[in-house]
């Protein structure tokens, strides 16, 4: 016997005056709708979890097999729930890797010391007997120029080199360690976001390996500053002569312009503007603290700044540099630490059996 289709009007429906009452499972609100399945506790408890990605998939887990046996409403309430919690967190962990991607430095090896320096036997002798062409000069002095660049501070105060990079000279070495000139801008950008300011200097070799020197002193008229950094082996004596600068005279440059590392450029002086010098030789961003040599090795000057072209883009090749002569002068110096008898050591090691004589302009 086959059952009939029982077809029920809309009429029909609207004639039924008793309420269906007693229905199992939550009773609906005001608006008609029926209570989440999802409890406030656990809305706000949860919340908190966007915060932390791989918890919150952990939990999303052991919750979806708590609830496999559980009505099809329940289920999807809670699916829906972490489905929308994983995506607010997937967005704030992108966002943070971002963040910390471009605005942390990445981390590099920082010591204590310098190999590379440690480890030489000899430093050429200074100031050289005859002219030195741009070959020697390049074979000669540059294992006396370093990369500096301002320490920023990471996370557990862990220092690194930030991105701002420049050069640094050898000033002197003896069995203690190592005295560095550079540029006064070099050392006034200490600092990070997870700290405050620092008073180091990261410094690195052609070997690519930082190591973290002190300031020990800044110029207070000039655009220098001294650091120091202790030596763990090795006692090779080095001291650089410093001569006054001649106008017209030829000089070499050796710095990090746009981050090309340990390039020399060649030129002359071109002015003697008071206690700084005006050369021809190109200079760049990066070569900033790096030295100015005349023909014999002597330092006459610590690169300080260009002249900038987008004030006038017709300008060419006007840079400027501290007169190494400040060096000599321990009163025009504010000191750190030991920086007052480390200078005055350098001054003594620097004297007339080391210092080129004065020539008159």
């Amino acid at each position: 016997m086959s059952a009939g289709k029982v077809v029920v009007s809309t009429e029909e429906i609207s004639q039924i005056q008793e309420p269906v009452k007693n229905l199992p499972g939550p009773a609906p609100s005001a608006g008609g709708r029926l209570p989440s399945p999802v409890p406030w506790w656990g809305r706000i408890g949860l919340s908190f979890l966007v915060l932390v990605l791989p918890l919150l998939c952990l939990i999303a887990i052991i919750l979806r097999l708590a609830f496999r046996n559980e009505p099809p409403r329940i289920r999807y309430a809670w699916v829906s729930f972490l489905s929308t919690l994983m995506i607010v967190s997937g967005f704030l962990t992108t966002a943070s890797a971002i963040i910390l991607i471009f605005a942390v430095p990445a981390p590099v090896i920082v010591g204590s010391s310098l190999p590379d320096l440690d480890e030489r036997s000899e430093f050429p002798q200074l100031p050289a007997k005859a002219d030195l062409n741009s070959s020697e000069v390049s074979r000669d002095l540059k294992p006396l120029v370093v990369v500096v660049s301002p320490a920023t501070r990471m996370w557990r105060s862990q220092e690194s080199a930030s991105n701002m990079i420049g050069a640094g000279v050898l000033l002197f070495s003896d069995h203690d360690g190592y005295l560095f000139a550079t540029a006064r801008h070099m050392v006034a950008h200490g600092g990070g976001i997870f700290g405050g300011s620092s008073a180091h200097e990261m410094i690195a070799t052609n070997s690519g390996v930082w190591a973290s020197a002190n300031i020990v002193a800044t110029a207070r008229s000039a655009d220098l500053a001294l650091l120091w950094i202790a030596r763990h082996t090795g006692d090779t004596p080095f001291v650089q002569p410093i001569a006054a600068p001649r106008d017209g005279e030829n000089v070499f440059v050796i710095g990090h312009p746009e981050d090309l590392r340990f390039s020399l450029s060649t030129g002359i002086v071109s002015g003697l503007r008071g206690e700084t010098l005006q050369v021809s030789a190109p200079i760049s961003p990066g070569n900033s603290g790096g030295p100015v040599y005349d023909d014999r090795g002597n330092l006459i000057g610590i690169v300080s700044s260009k002249f900038d072209d987008q004030q006038d883009p017709n300008a060419e090749n006007l840079g400027f540099a501290a007169s190494a002569q400040m060096l000599l002068n321990p009163s025009a110096w504010a000191y750190q630490k030991n920086g007052k008898q480390l200078l005055q050591d350098y001054i003594q090691k620097a004297g007339p059996d080391h210092q080129a004589p004065a020539n008159s302009n």
